[in-house]
């Protein structure tokens, strides 16, 4: 291929591999826009709807560490199947659910999806772009879930006014099957004499459990875990504050200005994609270290305005100061590992922390919503954020030599062609 139809390649794989987290990221979101109706068809409260939420994630954590390693044998294609399929079956199981805890089982299935598309997203990346070159495709698929909150916030309420919330679901289902078909078409590794820069100089001498050396890549994780937690604990219930504080209850109106605030999201980390392109590596930390400061502050007064004029400044700030946090660390994470054939155990391993904190964030608000009121809510999200701007701090990155990876891939397409003549 001439390196025109390489960097065409690259990004059709990314783009697709972007879709499917999409995809996944629509199934982890579609509980927050239709909570009001779930709660009450459930005969739930506010900390069972957390749970709801971030249940699946815990088999998000099993899952991720070993759909890396799986990931090497299989191939992207095949785990990213297998993860789009899982969600797929666990939706339609779960619109027919009439009970809590049966619904409650369907999102641990659905949770085996998520943890393997988060893993595969981020891999796929990191195969077909050199780490100098990460940031825009990374800042891509950090949108996934700000593309997913702005798509089900704006049409959750007609759904769930046609259908009941069995109509989100059900749109859930469709979106992954549509995915799925993408994925078997396109999606793998970069073929023999294309770079792979996540494959190392003597594969033969990989062993999984090195991967697991790497301080940068815990570190990197702490920080994660602390930004799902706090994001999460933000997205389960800012849609029900701003109803009952601002629209006298009415979720479909509170439900498209948080579509608002999330597509406003969606260029901006792709802009920060692009921008850390720009910057040296070892400097990428401190645009986390810098993004959790602020976003400390909008985080300690999210629950707590009443005034209705501050709705439309904070739907504007909102996505600046959030959005830089993912961006950083999806880009980071293949960089913490020692050397480029780990980059999949980094990223698994980033992935538990995340599924910990997603898992965490929900119930852990909802228990200080219901017990204590929404504005002491905001206190253990603005610590936890000002924990994270110190674990970001001290990540550290290692540079995987790029030429290294496009040498090899140039010496096998030599050879391929020498054996084609």
């Amino acid at each position: 291929m001439t390196k025109k139809q390489k960097t065409a390649a690259a990004w059709t794989v990314v783009i697709i591999a972007f879709f499917g987290g999409f995809a996944l990221a629509n199934v982890q979101n579609k509980v927050p826009p239709c909570i009001d109706v779930v709660m009450m068809y459930f005969n739930i409260g506010e900390t069972d709807a957390g749970w709801l939420t971030s249940v699946f994630t815990i088999m998000g954590m099993i899952t991720a560490i070993p759909a890396a390693a799986l990931m090497r044998k299989m191939g992207p294609k095949k785990i990213g199947v297998i993860s789009l399929a899982c969600a797929a079956v666990g939706g339609v199981i779960g619109a027919f659910a009439t009970d809590l805890w049966v619904l409650m089982a369907t999102r641990v299935l659905e949770g085996v999806g998520v943890g393997m598309i988060a893993v595969v997203g981020p891999a796929v990346i990191s195969m077909w772009f050199p780490a100098e070159k990460r940031g825009l495709p990374m800042g891509l698929w950090g949108s996934w879930m700000m593309c997913s909150q702005t798509l089900l916030f704006f049409i959750a309420g007609g759904l769930t006014v046609s259908f009941g919330w069995q109509g989100v679901w059900w749109f859930c289902v469709a979106f992954c099957v549509v995915v799925l078909v993408l994925y078997m078409w396109k999606v793998d590794a970069p073929p023999e004499g294309t770079p792979n820069y996540a494959e190392g100089e003597d594969e033969e001498e990989f062993k999984f459990g090195d991967g697991f050396k790497s301080s940068g890549t815990w570190i990197l994780t702490i920080a994660g875990t602390i930004f799902t937690f706090c994001c999460f604990g933000f997205a389960t219930y800012i849609s029900l504050y701003w109803a009952q504080t601002f629209f006298g209850g009415d979720m479909n109106q509170s439900n498209w200005w948080v579509s608002i605030m999330y597509a406003i999201e969606i260029p901006v980390v792709i802009f920060i994609g692009w921008l850390l392109n720009h910057i040296k590596l070892k400097n990428r930390r401190y645009v986390g270290v810098l993004g959790f400061l602020l976003y400390t502050f909008i985080l300690f007064f999210c629950f707590r305005m009443e005034e209705p004029g501050l709705l439309l400044p904070f739907i504007l700030i909102y996505p600046f100061l959030e959005g830089a946090i993912p961006t950083v660390y999806w880009t980071l994470c293949p960089s913490t590992a020692k050397s480029p054939e780990y980059s999949g155990t980094a990223i698994g391993i980033l992935n538990v922390g995340l599924n910990i904190g997603t898992l965490l964030g929900p119930p852990v608000t909802g228990f200080f919503i219901e017990n204590y009121g929404w504005g002491v809510a905001t206190i253990p999200l603005a610590v936890a954020s000002v924990l994270g701007a110190i674990a970001f701090f001290f990540v550290k990155t290692h540079d995987h030599d790029s030429d290294k990876a496009t040498a090899r891939a140039a010496e096998i397409d030599s050879d391929l062609t020498q054996a084609a003549v």
